[in-house]
């Protein structure tokens, strides 16, 4: 098919005006040709003609896209996004029928793949726009959309050119329309479509100029020894471009983590020099909009930390995620939100030091008869950092200070030898004990290289499982029964995983440990300071409400023993029990961990960590059942059930990180070290000298790594001059 000639010429440019619209702007074309990428930049409608001459002098051997929204400058990215005249959706194999809202310009981008547009009567902001295309393909994903093709800097097809995706076929597919219309739209005609989890909607009005507090300044002024110093710098300079958006958000996420209201920080980042909407001199509701959304992913953040969502299991249905987001928050949630601000820890570190508070005060005395046996409610952490930024130590401190104002006998050691251990716990039958070890690393290294060592995993395995231990020693015997061991662990995550293998998970001792890992962020550093009555007044209530809970499930009766005619003191005993609905959804969860398990392409690794993780999070229900009441038993419920898995859905996810990374050997984690320097240049890339350099290759292993995650599909390479970028792909950062 010929496509160089009036009659096509004129059908692209009918297809651009009909998508533009009379909106002005920077039209990208890009080129690609045996993976060599190219983008040229054209002035709409101004440069039109140019335009269209350069996709007619390139289709004859070029795959050639754009990018459907129109920029203020020349550069790709959503910073540079000035108008957004159209909704998008990469449809892939979903067919065009299945659209809830039809679209103005359907467009076969090859046999039996589509892509779709719809225009807007009323252009939608930036971040609506990108919601509603999201939305769009989040509800079509099922049937074949792309659930990644979203973002507003999407490129797609130019219509009437060459596919040569295909052209090893004998006739090279070409890029047609197969259906357009008039229909203008506007954002409420999406109601179909599900909101979207990662979008936070803004209707909050704004409020009266009068009702705002004081300056900037003042504001600032008034918490100076609080602030990360972030705050400071984000505040009075100009961000370099194209780190407009980022920085303002930045600013804003600080400084709602710093505890200032919706309303403070709108009066502060209006003044800020990051405030890219008084530089492009738009309506100030805009700034307030983005205000709100950051409010929205700052109270998110504290509930729970997820890294990115896409393409990982999902343990709740978007119904059961909502409902589990709506319950009020038990003493797990306002435990985290207290510990989260006093200072810079991970904050989903907090959710470990929660857990374990709770198993510390209940696995005593609350149990769960079962069909196969009863559950104790015993949880074990281990927390994993990269760097001492992350504070995994002070997160572990915070916790086990507040456990011990209950109980000052509950932390039964931090070290120890197998007869240590042994003899420490048999003279606390029923009572929970918390080995604390901060670098678990040494421990387990020992456990690995130490003969007399050998037989620990297996030793505390078994006293997790609360299974009586019998040590006979040349002189004497130590006997342990009803052992209620608590693991209380941190480590370098790199450390840890370097010394692991098959055994220490397929032998159960690993799954048995919930993992929590984060990255080191410098800009949640918190300066330190003087205590504020703030956290101080929170800690009283915090620590009230555990001392409560800890009265309640730990109240003694007297026995009477009439061979003996005496009585003797104990403690009563709770038995939990689920509701038919809770034992329903947790049996469906357990399958569903260990279907995951055996799809995995380590199933021999995930599943006995699916199976496992599934036990602990029933255990977590029950701490959480426990916790709101004060019964003579506990019922678990099956929203108890439902938010155990919301934070059991986190914990899988990071599991699977750790496991990922079980059995690498050194040149696997070169290649892991090189794409995360990658990653941490984002879309600008880094150059190949300075990773040659930094990890100290020469161009034999450079070329060797380079090659390996390219084809791996991790990262692409383009040559700018005479210099070679690596720029990570969204496969990439999932692997990551």
């Amino acid at each position: 098919m010929q496509l160089v000639g009036p009659e096509e010429r004129k059908k692209r440019q009918t297809f651009f005006r009909l998508i533009f619209g009379q909106n002005t702007g920077y039209v990208c074309l890009a080129f690609l040709k045996d993976k060599k990428f190219s983008e040229e930049y054209f002035r709409y409608p101004d440069a039109e003609e140019q335009m269209l001459n350069s996709i007619e002098a390139s289709l004859n051997k070029h795959n050639v896209y754009f990018c459907p929204q129109l920029l203020s400058e020349r550069k790709r990215s959503k910073e540079y996004v000035d108008s957004t005249p159209n909704i998008w959706a990469d449809l892939d194999t979903c067919p065009p029928e299945a659209m809830l809202v039809e679209p103005t310009v359907v467009v076969e981008s090859s046999p039996r793949r589509y892509q779709a547009y719809w225009v807007m009567d009323k252009m939608p902001d930036i971040d609506e726009a990108e919601d509603l295309a999201r939305r769009i393909a989040y509800k079509h994903a099922s049937e074949g959309a792309d659930r990644s093709g979203w973002d507003l800097t999407q490129l797609l097809r130019v219509p009437f050119t060459y596919n040569y995706k295909y052209e090893d076929r004998a006739e090279i597919p070409v890029v047609q329309i197969i259906s357009a219309n008039r229909n203008l739209y506007r954002v409420n005609d999406f109601s179909d479509y599900p909101e979207s989890p990662e979008y936070f909607k803004t209707e909050i009005p704004m409020p009266d100029p009068a009702d705002l507090p004081g300056s900037a300044e003042d504001l600032l002024q008034a918490r100076r020894l609080q602030l990360n110093p972030l705050i400071w710098r984000l505040f009075v300079e100009e961000p370099q471009q194209g780190q407009w958006s980022t920085e303002l958000w930045s600013l804003e996420m600080l400084l709602f983590e710093a505890g200032f209201t919706r309303e403070e920080v709108y009066v502060i980042v209006r003044e800020a020099r990051c405030n890219k909407y008084a530089r492009d001199g738009k309506p100030a509701q805009l700034l307030w909009k983005d205000v709100c959304r950051a409010e929205a992913r700052a109270e998110l953040n504290n509930k729970l930390f997820v890294g990115e969502e896409e393409e990982l299991p999902r343990l709740l249905s978007d119904e059961e995620r909502g409902q589990a987001e709506r319950l009020e928050d038990c003493i797990v949630e306002r435990y985290i939100k207290w510990a989260s601000s006093l200072g810079d820890a991970a904050s989903q570190y907090h959710q470990a030091g929660a857990f374990t508070i709770l198993s510390s005060l209940l696995a005593g005395t609350v149990r769960l008869p079962t069909s196969y046996g009863t559950v104790v409610p015993n949880l074990w952490f281990m927390i994993l950092a990269d760097t001492t930024l992350t504070r995994k130590t002070t997160s572990m401190d915070i916790a086990m200070d507040l456990v011990m104002e209950i109980d000052e006998d509950v932390v039964m050691a931090t070290d120890g030898s197998i007869e240590g251990l042994l003899s420490a716990l048999s003279s606390r039958p029923g009572r929970p004990s918390v080995f604390l070890r901060d670098e678990f690393s040494g421990l387990l290294e020992a456990m690995t290289k130490k003969d007399y060592m050998a037989g620990m995993p297996e030793l505390l395995t078994k006293l997790y499982d609360g299974k009586m231990q019998k040590r006979i020693l040349r002189k004497e015997v130590i006997e342990v029964r009803d052992p209620r061991l608590i693991l209380f662990a941190g480590g370098i995550k790199n450390k840890i995983t370097g010394i692991l293998n098959f055994e220490h998970v397929s032998s159960g001792f690993m799954p048995r440990f919930v993992f929590i890992t984060a990255e080191s962020d410098i800009s949640k550093l918190r300066p330190i300071g003087p205590p504020s009555a703030r956290t101080t007044g929170n800690k009283d209530a915090i620590l009230a409400e555990l001392t409560d809970i800890h009265k309640h499930y730990n109240r003694t009766t007297m026995l009477k023993v009439e061979k003996l005619k005496t009585s003797i003191e104990h403690n009563l005993m709770y038995e939990a029990y689920l509701t038919d609905e809770a034992w329903i959804r947790y049996n469906e969860l357990e399958t569903a961990l260990l279907e995951y398990g055996l799809k995995s392409t380590k199933p021999d690794i995930m599943t006995p960590i699916g199976d496992r993780l599934a036990k602990s999070i029933l255990k977590a229900s029950v701490l959480i059942a426990a916790s709101r009441q004060k019964g003579e038993s506990v019922e678990v419920t099956l929203e108890d059930i439902l938010r155990a898995i919301k934070y059991g859905e986190a914990w899988y996810i990071f599991a699977i990180d750790i496991m990922d990374n079980v059995g690498k050997g050194s040149s696997e984690r070169q290649l892991d070290a090189v794409l995360r320097a990658v990653l941490r240049n984002g879309e600008r890339g880094v150059a190949r000298s300075i990773i040659m350099q930094n990890h100290h290759l020469n161009s034999r292993e450079a070329n060797l790594v380079f090659d390996t995650l390219e084809q791996r599909g991790l990262v692409t390479r383009q040559k700018r001059g005479r210099t070679e970028l690596l720029i990570p792909t969204k496969k990439g950062k999932y692997n990551a």
